[in-house]
C-alpha cells in the first residue's frame, strides 16, 4: 500500500511493503518504521462481526443512486438506533458505494443538528493499473533519523494497578474527586504514555480512574501533554458550561454516554459516563485545584521504561567476540547495561554455558544503577568443559520484576547469547559469529 497527500502545504505519505510501514516527516527529517504483525489485526471473522454489530445497532436505508466523480454509486443512509428513554441520536452518516467495485467512494458524517462534521471523497479512481513492486520500496532520505514503532507494544492494554502504585509511576499528581455518587467504587487504575513518535504527533501521559456500580460505570481521564496539538474536534459542538468558575464543555450526543471536559492545573480532565448532567458537574466541581501548575512533560518522561543490555568484544566494539577457546584459557567480553526505567533499579547478572552457571565476581550479584546511568565492565569467561556450538548465555534480571515467572522459575529481564567452541587443541580462531539477543 502507498498513500501520498498534502497536509498544511507539506507532502505527507506512507509506504507498506507488507512487512513494514514507512512514513516520512519532512519537517522533522524523521522516518517512522512500523513492523506489521504476522497475523492481521482484523481477520475475516472480525470484519464480519463488525459489520454485524453495525447493522444490528443502526438503521440503514437506501436513498437511491447518485454519481461521484462520474462513477455510479448506491447512496445509503445510516442512523444509530435509539433506545427507549435515551437522548437524541448524535449523528447520521451518508455513504456512496461504487456499483462496480463496491468501494466506498464518499462518506459524510453529520451531528444531531444536521451540521456536516467531516466528508471524505475518492476522485479519479483507477483499479488494477499494473503498479510495479518498486513503488512499494521505501528509500530513507539522506540524514533522516529512523524511529521504530512496536505495534504489539502500542496495542498492549495498560496494566491495572492500585491507586498507590499509579501515584508512584505517574509523572504528575493524580487528582481524586472528593464526591463519588452512592454505590460507586474505584474499580481500576491504568497509566499509558505516548511519546512524540505517536501517530497523533504529540507526547502525552494519561491516567484513567474507572469507577463502577454493578453494570454502570464512569471514567475520569487525566492527561498531561508534552506538546498540546489543536483542540479535539469531537468537542467542537459541545455546550460551554462553568466548573468552579472555569470554562468547561459538556457533550450529550452519543446516546447514553455523556462527556465533560475541562482543565485543572495543567491537566486536561475528561469525565465520561452515563450519569446525569447535574451529577457529572457535582463530581467535576469536587476536584481540588493542585497547589502548583503541572509542568509540561519532557520527551524523556514519556518514553516507555526499558533497559539497554549489550555485549562488546574485548576491543570495545560490537564484533570480534571470543568464540573459540582452548580448555583452561580465558576470554573477555564487555557487558553494557543502561537504565532507562525512569527510576533506580537493582540488577543481577548470570552467565551460563549450556545451562551450567559460571562463576562471576560478586559485583554482578547486585548492580545498582540510577535512571539513565550506564555500566560497562569486562567479564572474564573460563569455559569448564569441551564442546562445539555451545550456548553461552548472559542473563540480566531486574530485581523489581522477580514476579516474572515461567513454570515457577524466574525468567530473565534481558537475555543475550553467544555460541562458542571449546577444545583441548589450538586451532585457527574465527571471531565472526553473531551475537543474538532475546
Amino acid at each position: 500500500m502507498k498513500t501520498l497527500g498534502v497536509e498544511d502545504g507539506n507532502e505527507v505519505g506512507s509506504v507498506s511493503d507488507g512487512e513494514f510501514v514507512w512514513s516520512y516527516d519532512a519537517e522533522k527529517n524523521t522516518v517512522m518504521k512500523i513492523e506489521l504483525p504476522e497475523e492481521p489485526l482484523l481477520t475475516e471473522k472480525d470484519i464480519v462481526s463488525v459489520i454485524g454489530s453495525f447493522v444490528n445497532e443502526s438503521n440503514v436505508s437506501m436513498l437511491g443512486v447518485d454519481e461521484v466523480d462520474g462513477r455510479s454509486a448506491y447512496v445509503l443512509e445510516v442512523r444509530p438506533k435509539v433506545k427507549e428513554n435515551e437522548s437524541e441520536i448524535a449523528s447520521r452518516t451518508k455513504i456512496w458505494v461504487d456499483r462496480d467495485t463496491w468501494m466506498v467512494l464518499k462518506s459524510s458524517i453529520y451531528n444531531n443538528k444536521g451540521n456536516l462534521l467531516t466528508e471524505v471523497e475518492i476522485r479519479d479512481l483507477k483499479i488494477n493499473t499494473g503498479i510495479p513492486d518498486s513503488e512499494f520500496k521505501f528509500e530513507i532520505p539522506e540524514g533522516a533519523k529512523v524511529e521504530t514503532l512496536n505495534i504489539d507494544e502500542e496495542l498492549k492494554v495498560p496494566d491495572n494497578m492500585s491507586l498507590e502504585e499509579a501515584g508512584k509511576q505517574a509523572s504528575f499528581k493524580i487528582l481524586i474527586p472528593d464526591y463519588i455518587p452512592d454505590g460507586y467504587m474505584l474499580n481500576s487504575t491504568t497509566i499509558s504514555k505516548e511519546d512524540d513518535t505517536d501517530p497523533e504527533g504529540q507526547g502525552s501521559e494519561t491516567v484513567i480512574l474507572s469507577y463502577q456500580k454493578g453494570s454502570e460505570n464512569f471514567d475520569v481521564i487525566e492527561t498531561v501533554y508534552e506538546n498540546k496539538s489543536e483542540e479535539n474536534t469531537l468537542m467542537e459542538g459541545a455546550e460551554k458550561i462553568s466548573i468552579n468558575g472555569k470554562e468547561g464543555k459538556y457533550l450529550n450526543e452519543f446516546g447514553d454516554t455523556k462527556m465533560l471536559q475541562w482543565e485543572l492545573g495543567g491537566v486536561e480532565m475528561n469525565l465520561i459516563g452515563s450519569l446525569g448532567k447535574a451529577e457529572m458537574l457535582k463530581i467535576a466541581e469536587s476536584f481540588k485545584e493542585p497547589s502548583t501548575e503541572v509542568d509540561v512533560l519532557d520527551a524523556e518522561s514519556l518514553k516507555e521504561p526499558f533497559t539497554e543490555f549489550y555485549i562488546l568484544g574485548p576491543d570495545g566494539t560490537a564484533e570480534n567476540y571470543p568464540i573459540d577457546y582452548v580448555l583452561g584459557e580465558n576470554g573477555t567480553v564487555i557487558i553494557g547495561i543502561i537504565n532507562h526505567e525512569q527510576k533506580p533499579v537493582n540488577y543481577t547478572l548470570e552467565v551460563k554455558l549450556e545451562d551450567m552457571p559460571l562463576p562471576l565476581s560478586d559485583i554482578w550479584k547486585n548492580i545498582y544503577l540510577g535512571n539513565n546511568e550506564t555500566l560497562e565492565k569486562a567479564v572474564t569467561i573460563t569455559p569448564p568443559f569441551e564442546g562445539t556450538n555451545m550456548k553461552l548465555q548472559f542473563l540480566l534480571y531486574n530485581n523489581d520484576k522477580k514476579d516474572m515467572l515461567e513454570e515457577n522459575v524466574s525468567i530473565p529481564y534481558r537475555n543475550l547469547n553467544l555460541w562458542i567452541n571449546v577444545t583441548t587443541q589450538n586451532f585457527s580462531k574465527n571471531n565472526s559469529t553473531p551475537l543474538t539477543a532475546i
